[in-house]
């Protein structure tokens, strides 16, 4: 629009000037040649001076614009034109202004954008310069990665445990070549496979209990592919992605030698402490039957074994007495006394062999028959109990099995049974002996006075019969059978005059007479004798009150064995007859035990007394009316 209003313009000027120059030359042209010559400089001066006019008026907007072209094109974005020489140049000023602006705008945008792509070009170098290191340590440890992969899959296929990856079906996704050496499997027979195939049952239980997270370590038991079972020491690791299990790892090691080697172990451990255990029974002083019935009991465990005994044999009558049983069925009938084939008897006296024979070749009692068939028994181990080389017993061992795995442990408590026996009768041969020694240490008492006699024989019955009541082990019974036999020892030491003197002795006497318990223990002392004797001696005198002798002790500071001396001594000394008295009856004797009650006498020990009264009074009166064989 501006350029063709523009080319309008200059076109009426232009045929304008020409026109007028065209009517100055016609001028001229009619004029004469002296006015010719004048107009002609006029025409010229006027062309001249409206070319220069015109050429000035008409070029003055074109260099303002141009000179603003050239100005925004040096980048000042601020320069304007203002060019008001006609309508048409105004507008092209407002254009030219308003695109100078827009240039401006365009060019700061176009400035911070590249400022902005100067920045991010130098981010973009510096990130490609840690990309290209980058680069190289990935490079490294890609090379790093692919060595320890290639020693990863070179430790999994040389470890010697078996490897192995299942999802959380227990489908097999992994196993190494470890497999085919303890399973006969290759790695591609069980990927896919249920892992619970190769497997125990009780197994089963243990994978289902892993993959629950509720067991991480076990022995588990794989069957190999010839159906054979290995044992293993099995860890496992839970596979989970965002805490969703999908599958197990585990490593499994081969314990099946090591397991076997242990059980070896553990059974000689056992079969040592079975060893041991029957030798401390054998030497803790404890009566012989009851030694061989916890003996037999022990053996019947180790074995699991329902029925074991010992029987002693007797040549002359060929037969094999039971002296101990024990197991499960120990309380069911047994035969007291069994004969055995003289074939048997020959191999187990002159072979002396272990022998096992059919449950239907073995005698027993015919009642027991159906419960060794339920209890699947069918089979009898006897063991001959040497010593000196002659068989003394057997040990007999009743058994599920027709062998029995520990004959070296029937061999060795055999062999202790054997010399148990044997020391047995040893110890009650020395045990007679003894008693007679202690009864002829009583007696050279007693011989001094008739009326004494037989005293401490009665007060050691008494006392072991009270504590029989009492519920004593036959230990402590015969501890009270001996304190009752030496109460009166001391009394060696007391003078004659005093000792045999009739009538009641003086203070200074009784004084001298209580002294008889103290020099007891000081004649016992020497020959070892167990502690609770001596104390029983020594403090039979005293008091439930306190005003006993020698020591004045009372209640529960008197030892119990004392108590039971104390009314056993009271009680015959009450019944027997003195030279400067009549003894009482029973009755009388018991009437006043039971009136000392808590004061002299204790209190348990007295109604125990008075039980026996009550319920064996025989008893009391065979002791009493007893005549010893000393006294004929």
């Amino acid at each position: 629009m501006f350029r063709r209003e523009y080319r309008k313009k200059l076109f009426v000027v232009l045929f304008g000037v020409s026109f007028f120059v065209y009517f100055l030359s016609l001028v001229h042209f009619l004029s004469g040649f002296e006015k010719r010559i004048f107009i002609g400089s006029l025409i010229l001066l006027i062309s001249m001076g409206l070319s220069s006019f015109l050429s000035k008026k008409l070029s003055e907007p074109i260099e303002k614009l141009e000179e603003g072209v050239k100005r925004i094109s040096q980048g000042d974005f601020g320069y304007r034109l203002d060019v008001k020489s006609s309508q048409e140049f105004e507008e092209l000023s407002k254009s030219f202004n308003f695109m100078a602006q827009q240039l401006s705008y365009a060019y700061e945008r176009l400035k911070e954008q590249t400022d902005n792509l100067i920045r991010q070009n130098e981010e973009l170098q510096e990130f490609n310069a840690e990309l290209e290191a980058s680069y190289e340590q990935l490079e490294a440890l890609t090379r790093e990665l692919e060595l320890s992969e290639r020693k990863y899959r070179l430790l999994v296929e040389n470890i010697r445990d078996i490897l192995w990856v299942t999802d959380k079906n227990f489908i097999i996704e992994f196993v190494n070549s470890r497999v085919v050496r303890y399973l006969n499997y290759t790695p591609q027979e069980l990927v896919g496979k249920s892992l619970l195939e190769i497997v125990d049952e009780e197994a089963k239980e243990t994978l289902k209990n892993m993959m629950e997270g509720k067991v991480r370590f076990a022995e588990v038991s794989f069957r190999t592919k010839d159906g054979l079972l290995l044992l293993t020491e099995t860890h496992v690791k839970i596979l989970k992605v965002d805490e969703e299990v999908i599958g197990l790892q585990g490593i499994s090691r081969d314990i099946t030698e090591t397991y076997y080697i242990k059980k070896q172990i553990e059974e000689k451990n056992n079969e040592i402490l079975a060893i041991s255990d029957v030798g401390r029974l054998i030497t803790s002083g404890s009566d012989m039957k009851e030694v061989l019935k916890a003996i037999v009991e022990k053996v019947a465990g180790l074995l699991n074994s329902p029925l074991c005994a010992v029987r002693e044999y007797h040549p002359s009558s060929g037969k094999f007495l039971l002296l101990a049983k024990g197991g499960e069925l120990k309380d069911y009938p047994v035969s007291e006394e069994i004969r055995l084939s003289e074939k048997d008897i020959e191999e187990l006296v002159t072979s002396k062999e272990i022998k096992i024979k059919d449950v239907d070749e073995f005698p027993h009692s015919e009642k027991v028959t159906p419960i060794f068939r339920a209890k699947d028994v069918y089979s009898v181990v006897v063991v001959p109990l040497v010593f000196g080389g002659e068989t003394k017993g057997i040990l007999t061992v009743w058994a599920s099995t027709n062998t029995v795995k520990n004959m070296s442990l029937l061999r060795s408590v055999a062999s202790a049974i054997s010399l148990a026996m044997e020391n047995s009768k040893l110890y009650e041969e020395i045990k007679k002996v003894y008693i007679k020694t202690i009864e002829a240490l009583a007696y050279a008492i007693e011989a001094k006075d008739i009326h004494t006699k037989g005293h401490s024989m009665r007060v050691s019955q008494y006392a072991a019969l009270i504590g029989e009541y009492m519920g004593f082990s036959r230990e402590k019974v015969e501890q009270l059978r001996i304190a009752g036999i030496l109460h009166d020892i001391g009394k060696i030491g007391i003078r004659d005059s005093i000792l045999l003197k009739k009538g009641k002795l003086t203070q200074q006497e009784y004084e001298a007479m209580k002294l008889h318990p103290e020099i007891a223990r000081k004649i016992l002392a020497p020959i070892d004798l167990p502690k609770e004797i001596l104390e029983a001696i020594a403090k039979h005198h005293e008091r439930y009150d306190g005003k006993g002798y020698p020591y004045g002790l009372k209640g529960e500071e008197i030892p119990i064995e004392a108590a039971i001396l104390g009314v056993a001594d009271a009680f015959d000394a009450m019944t027997s007859d003195r030279s400067y008295r009549k003894g009482m009856s029973i009755e009388e004797a018991v009437n006043e035990v039971l009136r000392n009650k808590g004061t002299q006498f204790h209190p348990e020990v007295v109604d125990v007394f008075i039980s026996i009264y009550m319920n064996e009074r025989h008893r009391l009166e065979e002791i009493k009316n007893q005549v010893l064989e000393s006294a004929s």
